[in-house]
């Protein structure tokens, strides 16, 4: 039986002491002085008389490589469905390899499938298909009338490293998937699936009807099940943390346990269609089936956005369907000036490449000051807004942007792939001047093309076979950035604002960034391309910033859609002295202020503009920013004792802000609180008195509103500053 005593271990070691957290890799007993962190009632002896249930089996999942592991059956047609649910146990471990389920359908990590596109109108079309479409969901199928493709993509971001329940079902009416028991996306539609496919039903990759595999998942799965019907949400919440081997339409249930047989075969428990695996190994870190419902979190202290004296005590209320002890883990960390950085915009460059007036050093002063600057301003990123040169068809001006650029792309030993950076093409770039309306990125691509950046871990990839249109993906204190750069376009392909949306889409937890040559006039309003822009894009709650250049102005706007602002910045300086004297912009961000100065600055001149369409401070809830996380860990707690989760850390510094969340664990079954924050003041009664007086639970401070519109205008738009 488990034993009352609990014990509470500091689990994670830090080079430098976190404020307020004396640093220390030992684990120690609870109470302890010298780690600044005590449990209420710890030390009580005594059994707690709670227990879980026996453990059912052997368990097990399989892991799958991301390279070429697999699991497939033969042909099997009663394994192919018009009606169906495909579910599973799913921990994601990495990237893995994509495969396609079609023209017009996802690409995707294969997480089950029947099939993929290979071709339209015949029983090679795809039956089913589930995978990761990004960071989230996605299912596809293609129709028996015309192989057409019918996909559906979740909302939710599939967390790494835990695992979670995902399912994709069809009831004739609607394809849906569901995470965690909740559904995340659906599309209408009455189409037949193609279901005499002659494909067989694979796992962790996606087969084609010749046999070779596409796409690789690289995570482990547990418990997968094909039904001949689409379950229900609550036939799903029912049966997700049970054990089923048998039932009325269940056509295939592969358990995938270490059950100390043939390790390259996994048995179906209710049809006649093994898994022959490939590659892929068992692991006995498996999903807790039978176990009862995971805890529910139903109240966390100290309160979201709360003031709180240095001595804080951090607690869960749970919810448990059948009690049960419990570990919980607190994850607390200070934010402070040190989880601050930097991405750097470089405006229109197109002068400084211009051949026999000695300009070229304004460009190479700011590529090399990133460089020489990285660590001390925490740079993370660049974003080049377009117009690298002047005149297209003129080499030697390209060199210099090639030269220039491929500063960045020196390796050193904290970044292998140089510093991340995007380009968008401006309309020096494509030849759009003048009369002429046909884009030509031929320079462009021959000089920044997909090769260019091809292997490259911060390139995301490109809209159709060229570089025009791209993005990039980098990280800043735990979180990342998608930067998407569209190529100036007056009357934009819908094809490739689609596309843009998606790539946001598919990463709901990044922070997203749209680059693009022509964005606002010098009054702050859309230009005709970047309204089209903000149409397609402002109903995605991770688009934050959009950044552009081409008029020789600064200016600036805000607009909210359904509570969401987007900040919208113009800088372009080439129509003033040497082309703009090598002037760039600074984003520096502030987790702990949720806020990012925007600065202006010239390399060459050391020197910074500080009139206030130059430098200025945005408020952005920067949330999930910071640091590493000191653990703290209670075990082996009785949930239903009043304060038997809690800890207590004591001497936080006053005037920090402190973001925390909490992991609590019962019987192998996971649950997670929301990430939080609260201030740290000199006592509990100035805590008292301030929070009476909030409207908690709060979010970040904002410290004034700003209307939708330009900010700061001085004046209408000049389309004569436009190039």
């Amino acid at each position: 039986m488990m034993s009352r005593t609990r014990t509470l271990a500091l689990m994670s070691c830090l080079a430098v002491p976190l404020a307020g957290l004396t640093a220390g890799c030992a684990d120690h007993a609870a109470g302890d002085d010298d780690v600044g962190v005590t449990s209420p009632d710890a030390g009580v002896d005594g059994d707690v008389g709670l227990a879980c249930a026996d453990d059912p089996g052997p368990g097990g999942a399989l892991v799958f490589d991301g390279v070429d592991d697999v699991a497939r059956t033969a042909l099997r047609p009663e394994l192919g469905l018009d009606r169906f649910t495909v579910e599973a146990w799913l921990r994601r471990d990495g990237a893995g390899t994509t495969f396609t389920s079609g023209a017009g359908g996802l690409r995707m990590v294969p997480i089950a499938a029947k099939g993929l596109g290979e071709g339209d109108g015949s029983n090679v079309d795809c039956n089913y298909a589930f995978g990761l479409w990004g960071d989230v969901l996605g299912a596809d199928f293609e129709d028996l009338a015309t192989g057409g493709n019918h996909p559906v993509v979740g909302h939710t971001a599939v967390a790494p490293g835990v695992w979670h329940h995902v399912a994709m079902t069809f009831d004739g009416a609607a394809l849906r998937v569901y995470l965690d028991g909740e559904l995340d996306g659906e599309t209408a539609t009455t189409a037949t699936p193609r279901a005499d496919s002659i494909h067989p039903f694979a796992i962790g990759g996606a087969v084609a009807s010749d046999g070779t595999v596409h796409g690789h998942l690289a995570g482990a799965l547990d418990e997968v099940r094909v039904w001949g019907y689409a379950r229900t949400a609550d036939e799903l919440v029912d049966g997700m943390y049970q054990t089923i081997a048998v039932g009325d339409g269940l056509i295939g249930r592969w358990a995938l346990d270490d059950d100390g047989g043939d390790p390259a075969t996994a048995a179906d428990s209710v049809g006649d269609a093994p898994l022959t695996v490939t590659g892929a190994t068992r692991t006995p870190d498996d999903v807790a089936l039978d176990q009862g419902a995971p805890p529910e979190v139903a109240a966390t202290s100290p309160v979201d956005g709360a003031m709180h004296g240095p001595d804080v005590a951090l607690d869960v209320a749970l919810e448990l369907a059948t009690p049960a002890p419990v570990d919980v883990t607190y994850h607390l960390r200070p934010l402070d000036d040190t989880d601050d950085f930097t991405i750097v915009v470089l405006p229109d460059t197109q002068i400084y490449t211009l051949e026999g007036r000695n300009l070229e050093h304004y460009f190479h002063d700011q590529t090399r000051w990133v460089r020489q600057h990285r660590a001390e301003y925490n740079i993370v990123g660049v974003i080049h807004n377009g117009d690298l040169i002047n005149n297209e068809p003129k080499l030697y001006q390209w060199g210099v942007a090639d030269a220039a650029m491929g500063r960045l792309e020196t390796p050193e030993a904290e970044l292998p792939d140089g510093m991340p950076y995007g380009l968008a093409i401006g309309n020096h770039d494509n030849k759009l001047l003048g009369s002429n309306t046909v884009p030509d990125t031929t320079k462009f691509n021959r000089y920044f093309g997909v090769d260019r950046f091809a292997g490259r871990a911060y390139y995301g990839g490109h809209h159709g076979a060229k570089n025009d249109d791209s993005w990039v993906t980098f990280s800043a204190g735990g979180v990342d950035f998608v930067v998407v750069s569209l190529m100036y376009d007056l009357d934009p392909d819908p094809a490739v604002l689609a596309w843009a949306h998606s790539i946001f889409a598919m990463h709901p937890d990044a922070f997203g960034i749209l680059n693009t040559h022509y964005l606002l006039g010098s009054g702050g309003n859309f230009g005709p391309q970047a309204r089209q822009i903000y149409d397609a894009l402002r109903d995605l709650p991770n688009v934050h910033l959009m950044t552009g250049g081409h008029i020789a102005a600064e200016s600036r706007r805000v607009d909210t859609f359904h509570g969401h602002a987007i900040h919208s910045m113009l800088a372009d300086y080439q129509g003033r002295t040497d082309g703009g004297q090598g002037y760039l912009r600074l984003w520096e961000f502030s987790p702990a202020r949720g806020t990012i100065d925007v600065r202006t600055y010239s390399p060459t001149l050391d020197r910074y503009e500080t009139d206030g369409n130059s430098e200025f401070t945005l408020d952005v809830d920067l949330r999930g920013f910071g640091g590493p996380y000191r653990d703290l860990v209670v075990a082996d707690a009785d949930p239903t004792e009043p304060g038997a989760t809690a800890v207590v850390v004591e001497g936080l510094v006053p005037g920090t802000t402190y973001e925390w969340y909490a992991d609590v664990d019962s019987c192998g079954l996971h649950a997670r609180t929301p990430l939080q924050r609260f201030t740290v003041v000199d006592s509990a009664a100035t805590a008292r008195r301030i929070n009476a007086t909030l409207p908690l639970p709060i979010r970040l401070p904002r410290p004034r509103p700003v209307p939708d519109g330009p900010v700061d205008a001085t004046g209408p738009d000049d389309p004569t500053l436009a190039d």
